[in-house]
C-alpha cells in the first residue's frame, strides 16, 4: 500500500465511489485479458489496482462516517457502503483470476468459454502501418462510438499502457486490448489491419 500513499484520492463520497467503480471495472477487464492471453504483466497490474481500490475503500469509509450526522444520512451512507462492499468483492474476484495467471494455474476450459461467450468480450487487436488508426488519438477516433469497442489497454513493444486517455496516439505495431461485442471487435480488427479505410461517420 505504501506506493499509493502519495496518490491524491477524490475528496468526497460520490467521487470516491465513482473512482472505485471505474477501478473495479478496469480490474475485471484486465483480469479477463490476462487469462485469455496469459499476460503476466496485466495480471500484476490487476493486483496493483487492487491495492489502490483498498485505499479508496478506506477513504470512502472515513468520509462516510464523517458525513453521517443524522439517522436519515446514516441510512443513505449505509446503502453506499453496501455497494462499495459489492465493488470490493468484484475486485477481489478479479485479483483471484490474476493470481492464477501469475501462479501458472491451468484454468478450466469452462472459464475461458464463459469469458468468450459473454455478450461483451475482450479482444486483442494488432495495428498495421496501413491502418487509418495510425497517428491519431483515441479522442479523434472515438472508437467507442464509431466501432463499439472501448480500449482498456495498449501494448507497445514490451510496455503496457493501461486505461489510455483521449490524448493517447496510436502507432503502427501497437496491440490494442478492447472490450466490445464479437461483431464490434471483428470490425475494429479489420480497420486495424488496414482492410477498412473509412470508419463510422468519416
Amino acid at each position: 500500500m505504501e506506493e499509493w500513499d502519495e496518490i491524491e484520492v477524490p475528496k468526497n463520497v460520490k467521487d470516491i465511489f465513482v473512482e472505485m467503480k471505474n477501478t473495479a471495472e478496469l480490474m475485471v477487464d484486465l483480469a479477463y485479458s490476462s487469462v485469455l492471453f496469459n499476460e503476466e504483466e496485466m495480471a500484476e497490474e490487476v493486483l496493483e489496482l487492487e491495492e489502490y481500490l483498498d485505499l479508496l475503500n478506506y477513504h470512502l469509509m472515513v468520509h462516510a462516517v464523517l458525513a453521517a450526522r443524522k439517522p436519515r444520512e446514516a441510512e443513505q451512507i449505509t446503502s453506499i457502503l453496501h455497494m462499495a462492499h459489492a465493488i470490493d468483492d468484484m475486485s477481489n474476484a478479479a485479483a483471484d483470476l490474476a493470481k492464477m495467471v501469475l501462479e501458472g494455474v491451468e484454468l478450466h476450459p469452462v472459464i475461458t468459454e464463459a469469458i468468450l461467450g459473454s455478450e461483451e468480450i475482450i479482444g486483442k487487436i494488432y495495428v498495421s502501418a496501413d491502418s487509418l488508426l495510425v497517428g491519431r488519438t483515441l479522442e479523434e477516433l472515438d472508437l467507442a462510438t464509431n466501432t463499439g469497442v472501448w480500449i482498456v489497454a495498449v501494448r507497445r513493444g514490451k510496455r503496457w499502457i493501461f486505461d489510455p486517455d483521449g490524448d493517447f496516439k496510436i502507432f503502427p505495431g501497437d496491440i490494442l486490448i478492447g472490450r466490445g461485442t464479437n461483431t464490434s471487435i471483428d470490425y475494429l480488427k479489420e480497420i486495424a489491419r488496414g482492410n477498412i479505410k473509412v470508419m463510422g461517420n468519416e
